[in-house]
């Protein structure tokens, strides 16, 4: 099973796909796209929506697992804007008719290091131990293969997609 995890952003979406063989996990591709803040909205979310179509393209996930937004009320314009950013992956995902499961930051958490208000050096650390890689340069990255490890350990729990 490969399952892929994302990290949704409009600056940086970032992105980490593992294959599960029974219980070995194995990395397949990890990373991020990076969008020009001084381009239109409208094309920085176009230039998501098709990388992340050439990305599905190439690594053929059974599904894909993509971390739950939230947003504070006193940035209701950064709410609207990874409200875009989701639309397009979804999008993107169902085009290619695959099933996408939502996944909170507290449960990522929860499940990879037993603490849901663990800390981006902390959740980075376990993904590295989980998928045994010296280092993720990047948090984007980290934080999207998290997406993917949490999205398999709730799947081989039973717990309903």
């Amino acid at each position: 099973m490969v399952i892929l995890g994302i990290d949704p952003g409009l600056a940086h979406t970032g992105f980490g796909a593992v294959r599960f063989s029974g219980k070995k996990r194995s990395l397949l591709a990890c990373g991020y796209i990076k969008t020009p803040p001084g381009e239109a909205v409208s094309r920085r979310l176009f230039q998501i929506h098709t990388d992340m179509g050439k990305l599905v393209e190439k690594i053929k996930p059974d599904f894909v697992a993509v971390e739950n937004i939230f947003s504070l009320v006193r940035y209701p314009k950064a709410g609207i804007l990874l409200g875009g950013v989701l639309g397009v992956l979804y999008l993107t995902v169902q085009q290619n008719n695959i099933e996408v499961v939502e996944i909170t930051p507290k449960e990522i958490k929860n499940s990879l290091v037993g603490y849901g208000s663990a800390g981006k050096a902390q959740v980075k650390k376990a993904v590295q131990a989980l998928l045994g890689v010296d280092d993720i340069r990047s948090f984007h990255a980290a934080d999207a293969l998290a997406v993917a490890l949490a999205a398999f350990y709730r799947n081989t729990a039973g717990v309903k997609r």
